[in-house]
């Protein structure tokens, strides 16, 4: 990323990476032998974590965080406080208060393009959604928020690198109303072009270490041949990081969920169909992700570049829906 015209950082509101909904990840793992997300005999695990963080925005403190929805401390051969979690029962369940968890994310032009690299301090592992269809077909699957008051600076700050006459044309954005979390979200957004991302699984520490203990387990329980000689070289052998394709879209604009204040929201999504074998079911059907390759998860790069005059319009666009969002 060189030739880059930093601008500002942002604090994130909350950050959720569902590499669990990527068909590609999931063929590598299979493929290296791991019984994703569980063997047939239910003798072992395996779902593919989900990255979450969240930092801020909330009306009041948010509920603790039930063990179903977790990868719990003990996957990862770690004891809750180790997590700086505290065990509590909520709703008559196993659950665990998390501590503030930190994300920033920092925002640079370069020529067309506006670039939004994550910089995760902090975050957590989860292994389902409240949502009820599998994640291989969802829409979107990164996304981040940012507090609506930083709409106008946002604004303000790259209108610099927009040109006069791009300003001055009168041209009409295509703004859409979309319902998530059964209506727990409620956004308009406008569609924007992207020109590239990239997201590793494995340069999340927490989740690398995770794919380790679960090469183990599959040692230990003989599931299969691959991961067993020596798991480690298997999990330092994957492919984790995920980049761009042309089914790549991002949807720009703004959101209301239940509880939080409102929010700019840059979501990742995913047009076009894909197709892979699965453990569970002979053909396991999804939209792809991008292309996979190899990262030695030195640098922890995590970003999503976008077409700048397109996002600039978009956020603009949205400024009149900010009275149509529920209170």
């Amino acid at each position: 990323m060189s030739s880059i015209n930093w601008l500002k950082q942002y604090p994130v509101d909350s950050l959720q990476i569902y590499f669990a909904s990527s068909l590609e990840l999931q063929e590598e793992l299979i493929n290296h032998g791991f019984q994703v997300p569980k063997d047939k005999n239910d003798k072992i695990k395996m779902p593919i974590p989900l990255i979450y963080s969240n930092f801020r925005g909330w009306l009041k403190t948010p509920n603790p965080i039930t063990i179903e929805r977790l990868i719990p401390p003990e996957w990862l051969d770690m004891k809750p406080q180790d997590l700086e979690w505290e065990e509590v029962r909520f709703n008559n369940k196993r659950a665990f208060k998390l501590p503030q968890e930190e994300v920033y994310v920092n925002v640079g032009v370069s020529g067309d393009a506006v670039i939004f690299v994550l910089d995760v301090k902090s975050y957590h592992l989860e292994r389902v959604s409240i949502r009820g269809v599998n994640p291989e077909k969802w829409t979107n699957w990164v996304m981040f928020y940012i507090d609506l008051s930083y709409l106008t600076d946002i604004v303000n700050v790259l209108g610099n690198f927009i040109p006069n006459q791009v300003k001055n044309q009168v041209q009409s954005v295509k703004v859409e109303k979309e319902l998530q979390q059964g209506e727990k979200e409620v956004t308009y957004y406008a569609v924007v072009p992207v020109k590239d991302f990239s997201f590793c699984l494995g340069c999340f520490d927490l989740a690398l270490k995770y794919l380790k203990i679960k090469a183990e387990e599959h040692k230990k329980l003989n599931l299969c041949s691959k991961p067993c000689p020596d798991p480690d070289k298997v999990v330092s052998s994957l492919k984790l990081r995920i980049k761009y394709n042309s089914h790549a879209f991002a949807k720009v604009g703004i959101a209301k969920i239940q509880g939080k204040r409102p929010q700019i929201m840059i979501k990742l999504a995913s047009e076009g169909q894909k197709t892979i074998s699965g453990i569970l079911k002979s053909v396991v059907e999804g939209k792809p992700r991008g292309e996979l390759v190899y990262c030695d998860h030195e640098n922890k790069s995590q970003y999503i570049t976008l077409d700048l005059i397109s996002f600039w319009r978009a956020l603009n666009a949205i400024k009149s829906y900010v009275s149509l969002l529920p209170p």
